[in-house]
């Protein structure tokens, strides 16, 4: 999907997920939404991650070994 962005942008029309939706502002809004949400869900994802990890080493330095 996002490979096909930079081919609506400059005009060429590009087949994307069925015939019966025409449109490139349609293939625009659909791959920004894709994207949109991909980004949201994988950002959200490793923000969490790396809050687990930082936590995680902090909580080692305080326990005495």
């Amino acid at each position: 999907m996002p490979g096909a962005m930079p081919q609506l942008l400059m005009g060429h029309d590009v087949t994307i997920y069925a015939q019966n939706n025409n449109g490139r502002m349609y293939k625009l809004g659909y791959t920004a939404g894709v994207n949109g949400c991909g980004a949201i869900f994988f950002g959200i994802f490793y923000w969490r991650f790396s809050r687990w990890r930082k936590k995680r080493k902090t909580d080692n330095k305080e326990t005495p070994q």
